[in-house]
């Protein structure tokens, strides 16, 4: 079976304890490879009338990594549709993630997600604090952090 193809501004709901979330794809990849999304805050009752063009329109909690294909191959979240990505809210160029080594933090590693250069810095700037996590999260660690509102800000 063919993966299915995932095109920049596609948004797809994805099921909460307390309701649906969604996501939106915000750059897109090879066949074999993970999209860039953008997680949108917000937990939404499924059976009211949902203005989706409004809820796109919120800031989203943080970017991460997901292979949307696959997740939507095996039914983990549902297509909505493709809406306009905010200006705001493009694929971030920089990351963040942390740098431990024998089980001692040691810093932090600014990721240049075009080169893959990392910085290492001891203490992070307000800006660097925005940053969101290098890497991806799966399905329930993206739930988990829609239902609780989580964002970078959280993560020291």
């Amino acid at each position: 079976m063919a993966l299915p193809i995932i095109r920049k501004g596609d948004v797809f709901s994805l099921s909460l304890t307390n309701g649906i979330g969604f996501i939106q794809c915000v750059k897109e990849a090879p066949p074999k490879d993970s999209e860039i999304i953008r997680i949108i805050s917000g937990v939404y009752d499924e059976k009211s009338d949902l203005d989706i063009d409004q809820i796109v329109l919120q800031k989203e909690l943080f970017f991460s990594q997901l292979p949307l294909k696959y997740a939507l191959r095996k039914k983990m979240i549902h297509f909505v549709g493709n809406f306009s990505v905010p200006k705001d809210s493009e694929a971030p160029k920089y990351y963040r993630d942390t740098h431990v080594i024998r089980s001692e933090f040691l810093g932090w590693h600014i990721v240049d997600s075009e080169t893959l250069q990392h910085r290492l810095v001891a203490k992070l700037s307000p800006e660097e604090k925005k940053l969101s996590p290098w890497g991806m999260f799966s399905i329930p660690d993206i739930v988990e952090r829609i239902e609780s509102n989580w964002t970078p800000l959280e993560w020291e």
